[in-house]
């Protein structure tokens, strides 16, 4: 049985979505601990997660994955309606996440789950942070 909740375990058991979600190592490690997991369950076995942190009076979206074999499950719309209801609990009113502007496959999750393109931020990959090349961030919002 599916359940969600927030994760309370050692965040370097969740690496290995972090990395499906990002591919850049050092940055992973620059975030991976900050904010709060939101986890989806099967039994005890997490095969989801959203990382969600809140800044002035929004939350943010840092990081979201789902295991491959469980793709196409729904798994990630019940994530982000785990990270908008963590937004209104938390007295927020907009949920925003960020992905490459390559990323079309995400782009058009987020777009069909009610986010709208706010903002896009030139150059903001680089192979500084540990991306292969040089790309633009497309900022995405929702208001709960």
């Amino acid at each position: 049985m599916l359940h969600f909740r927030k994760y309370e375990g050692d965040r370097a058991d969740l690496l290995p979505l972090f990395r499906m979600a990002d591919e850049s190592e050092s940055q992973i490690l620059s975030y991976y601990r900050l904010g709060d997991v939101l986890v989806a369950l099967d039994d005890d076995k997490v095969v989801g997660m959203a990382q969600v942190e809140k800044d002035a009076g929004a939350v943010q979206i840092i990081s979201l994955a789902v295991a491959p074999q469980r793709r196409g499950e729904g798994i990630g719309c019940r994530l982000i309606e785990e990270a908008a209801n963590y937004c209104r609990l938390g007295g927020a009113n907009r949920l925003i996440v960020c992905t490459g502007a390559w990323e079309t496959e995400n782009k058009a999750f987020y777009v069909n789950r009610g986010f709208r393109l706010f903002h896009v931020e030139p150059g903001f990959f680089t192979p500084e942070k540990g991306y292969a090349e040089i790309g633009d961030q497309v900022q995405f919002e929702m208001k709960v």
